[in-house]
């Protein structure tokens, strides 16, 4: 699963895949071979010591000499809310899955944070929620209907789109 954190106003994102006693950190497009044992970070081979604390959603790393602190974003959450923005106003699928509950219709106003669906995906249900306040112009699937990641889910048009 890919991770999204902030550092600096800066949005990164990175994954993990095991790769021998380590793992293959991708991360912006790059790659580095990484492995972690007993506060001693390895990169490529060069090692040095790391000392990580966290505290909710926020985590704090001194490498190196120098520190850092990141905030994690639930890539969910941010995939939902990210996905109405745009011309098109469309908000995707973050994942696989089949919807289990429409909470709204076509035509009807919407505020920013109402649960416009429910979906579920590997038995975990997830809210959709309306990214800024509008009105349904679609909904393109169905209670009961399966998608695929980045399928379109509802269509919000500006308020003053309402007839």
């Amino acid at each position: 699963m890919q991770h999204i954190f902030e550092i600096g106003g800066v949005e990164h994102r990175l994954w993990l895949a095991r790769s021998g006693e380590g793992y293959r950190l991708h991360l912006d497009g790059g790659e580095a071979t990484i492995a972690l044992a007993n506060g001693r970070l390895r990169i490529d081979g060069v090692e040095t010591s790391i000392h990580v604390a966290h505290e909710g959603d926020r985590l704090f790393i001194h490498i190196g000499g120098d520190s850092h602190e990141l905030l994690y974003q639930d890539p969910v959450a941010h995939h939902a809310a990210g996905a109405g923005r745009g011309s098109q106003d469309v908000l995707h699928a973050p994942m696989p899955g089949v919807v289990v509950a429409l909470s709204v219709e076509e035509g009807q106003a919407v505020k920013e944070g109402d649960i416009l669906l429910v979906i579920e995906s590997m038995k975990l249900e997830t809210a959709i929620r309306a990214p800024r306040d509008g009105v349904i112009e679609t909904a393109h699937l169905a209670v009961g209907k399966s998608f695929e990641r980045d399928a379109p889910l509802i269509s919000l048009a500006p308020l003053e789109a309402q007839a």
